[in-house]
């Protein structure tokens, strides 16, 4: 098999379809993407654990009062509000326990069987057996700690809206969640731009291409798979909004950890990556636009031979430190 044959043909298709490279560039097209890959990551696990970390701090510390003999709202409330919600979507159908031959609630071990379960539910049920499994016990901390993206951000639907009694999240904790969303920002504001970045996570996970997008459908204003955006310029475009608005909802959760994030630099190098030149550093090298002639210097030979060694290297002016830089995503 060719190397090629490793990489499915439709992956590498949509490079120039989509992306408009020539057929020679299309591999050097998918490592840029994979590169580009490792460069969000940072961003990607950064939100994520802030934001469930804040909203486990905030049930925590500002408890919804309408909770009150509802559900729990300690430090294992991450067991008992998938179990009202469960409550909620079921008990008013009849149709949250099993029942026998009699028409009786079934119990096993002194408790009623669920026929009927939340997906919330769902979820912490497949958590603790991964948890039980690995032979430790099932804590809050490590439930929570095990539980995805999606999880967190469906917090952000209506079903967890109640305004009326505040007896569940919204909009009683937003200020507490979210404490850098401009002022008066609703709901489903917040739920629409994280809905927008689960996605953008989804595809990230999955391996796809993270830079393609397609035209939203006039009705559902969802995207239409149908309809790419085609064109390395556009792409690109697409791709620094999507990044920017994620830096953007990680500024929501923490104005800290989004100052911490940019102040060690973790932006720079997927911004550098999500350009022309970043592009052309895997497909093209003669046409990035920038050049420099490093035959004259002595220093530059030494940190190129550096670099392919694999070192990381402490680069100083006059006894200053002015950057570290290894090899990364350096083309040799």
């Amino acid at each position: 098999m060719n190397f090629e044959d490793y990489i499915s043909a439709e992956r590498l298709k949509i490079y120039t379809d989509v992306l408009k490279l020539k057929p020679d560039e299309a591999l050097g097209g998918y490592n840029w993407n994979k590169t580009l890959c490792s460069a969000m990551q940072p961003l990607m696990h950064c939100l994520e654990v802030t934001l469930r970390n804040s909203i486990d701090y905030a049930i925590r510390h500002n408890p919804p009062p309408g909770a009150v003999n509802l559900w729990r709202t300690d430090a294992n409330w991450i067991f008992d509000l998938p179990r009202y919600m469960g409550d909620k979507a079921w008990i008013r159908q009849d149709k949250r326990y099993a029942l026998d031959r009699q028409g009786n609630i079934r119990y096993r071990r002194g408790m009623p069987v669920y026929d009927r379960t939340a997906w919330e539910e769902d979820c912490i049920r497949k958590v603790s057996k991964r948890i039980t499994d690995a032979g430790k016990a099932v804590t809050a901390e490590r439930v929570i700690s095990g539980l995805d993206f999606g999880f967190w951000t469906n917090f952000l639907t209506p079903e967890y809206d109640e305004p009326r009694n505040r007896s569940l999240l919204w909009p009683h904790l937003i200020a507490d969640v979210f404490p850098g969303t401009p002022p008066g920002t609703p709901r489903h504001i917040i739920a629409r731009k994280f809905s927008r970045i689960r996605e953008l996570r989804n595809r990230l996970a999955h391996h796809e291409a993270i830079w393609k997008f397609q035209y939203a459908d006039p009705i559902t204003g969802k995207p239409d798979y149908l309809r790419p955006v085609y064109g390395t310029n556009a792409s690109l475009h697409l791709l620094l909004m999507a990044w920017h608005d994620t830096l953007d909802a990680l500024s929501w959760v923490s104005p800290a950890r989004y100052a911490a994030f940019l102040a060690e630099g973790h932006h720079r190098r997927f911004e550098t990556l999500a350009t022309a030149d970043g592009l052309y550093s895997f497909t093209g090298r003669e046409q990035i636009s920038s050049s420099l002639n490093v035959s004259g210097s002595r220093e530059a030979r030494l940190l190129l031979s550096s670099l392919r060694q694999q070192r990381v290297i402490r680069l100083t002016d006059r006894g200053r430190i002015v950057a570290v830089i290894g090899p990364d995503f350096v083309r040799l």
